[in-house]
């Protein structure tokens, strides 16, 4: 089973014609309301290929709970740390890019522990309290433990970071997030055995300690960007857990990515059928 410790969030994405300028406005084409939080989409993703997922996690007492549970095939394990769960407007381009304000709410308090699971996916809550509160968790966790840092872990800097890299075996991050942490590959090795970063348009790359793999990002039109790394994460991650080739564990993380991008919301995502054509034309 694979676990996730990250934060239970409710989308509010709102599509406009163009970002404005300060001071400005925008028009508002149309909205919609979906469940996310990049670790529970990640391990909803993998639920829908038929792996057994978990996700821990805090929620409110509101009628965004019960709509993130309906709407997330990943069973559920979560405790009430507030009034409201957290929220989260998107607004997305014509582009498809995507800005983010986070209320965080119940994901603001990520005070719940994770019971059981072979490989836990580590998401970071929008709270003072994550950093310390999932060190302990990875900690104790006598699996497989896979970080997915962002901007909040990443922005604290190598230093800080290190103190989770100890319990990490993989690590998997934007590109930008690995720049601004100002290390080599080889000094994120030296604690973890897999450096996974996305490269959004130009694909992706794995690095170990022997050796690197890289694979072309397939050409896509960009209709929405939300949530396009944590498809690539469940891709690349369900080929791994099932022993494929590194290579083709990044094909098939750029191939979901690609897919996610070319629909609305975050949860777009290939179907068990269509991974499984996937994977027979490049297992040729």
């Amino acid at each position: 089973m694979i676990s996730a410790h990250a934060p239970a969030l409710v989308d509010y994405v709102y599509f406009i014609d163009s970002f404005p300028t300060s001071g400005g406005h925008a028009r508002i084409l149309r909205s919609a309301r979906s469940p996310g939080g990049a670790g529970a989409n990640v391990v909803h993703d993998l639920a829908t290929l038929g792996l057994e997922t978990a996700l821990f996690t805090t929620i409110g007492n509101d009628e965004d709970a019960s709509f993130f549970i309906k709407n997330t095939k990943a069973k559920v394990f979560a405790e009430v740390t507030d009034k409201q769960t957290g929220k989260v407007l998107v607004f997305v381009d014509q582009s498809g890019e995507r800005t983010f304000f986070v209320q965080p709410n119940a994901a603001g308090k990520p005070f719940v522990e994770v019971k059981g699971g072979d490989y836990l996916y580590v998401d970071p809550f929008p709270s003072d309290f994550s950093f310390e509160v999932q060190r302990g968790v990875m900690e104790k966790f006598g699996g497989f433990v896979i970080l997915n840092p962002g901007f909040l872990y990443t922005s604290m800097g190598f230093e800080d970071l290190r103190e989770l890299l100890k319990f990490t075996d993989m690590l998997v991050m934007s590109k930008g997030e690995f720049e601004s942490l100002r290390v080599s590959p080889e000094e994120l090795l030296n604690f973890v055995d897999y450096l996974i970063v996305t490269l959004g348009s130009e694909g992706s790359v794995c690095y170990t300690s022997s050796a690197k793999f890289y694979e072309r990002a397939f050409k896509v039109k960009v209709v929405d960007t939300t949530g396009a790394g944590d498809a690539f994460s469940a891709g690349f991650l369900y080929g791994f857990i099932n022993d494929l080739p590194l290579e083709v564990c990044l094909k098939l993380g750029n191939f979901c990515g690609a897919y996610n991008v070319e629909r609305v919301g975050a949860r777009a995502f290939p179907d068990p059928g269509q991974i499984e054509n996937f994977l027979a034309n490049i297992l040729k």
